[in-house]
């Protein structure tokens, strides 16, 4: 089973704002900064994808515009996430 998220995701320094959707495993471990969590329910997914983004590793979760590769910083920068929904899928 999968959770399916619907995000917005935008790069303050480019000004640009991505909307897409991400899917969240089940049983998926993770350390929150504190402690090793898991995802059992639409909340575990939700607080995986925020602590994701918050811990600067949104590489590893989202796709980020080539655009933003090839711009003359070629890093990704500021950026702010909002959670739109989340659904079993």
């Amino acid at each position: 089973m999968q959770y399916v998220i619907k995000y917005k995701l935008f790069f303050h320094s480019f000004n640009k704002e991505i909307e897409d959707t991400i899917k969240v495993d089940n049983g998926l471990s993770y350390f929150n900064g504190e402690r090793n969590c898991s995802v059992y329910n639409e909340v575990d997914a939700i607080e995986y994808v925020k602590v994701t983004h918050k811990i600067s590793e949104i590489e590893k979760l989202f796709e980020v515009p080539q655009e933003i590769y090839d711009s003359e910083t070629g890093e990704v920068g500021v950026t702010s996430i909002k959670i739109i929904g989340c659904w079993i899928s």
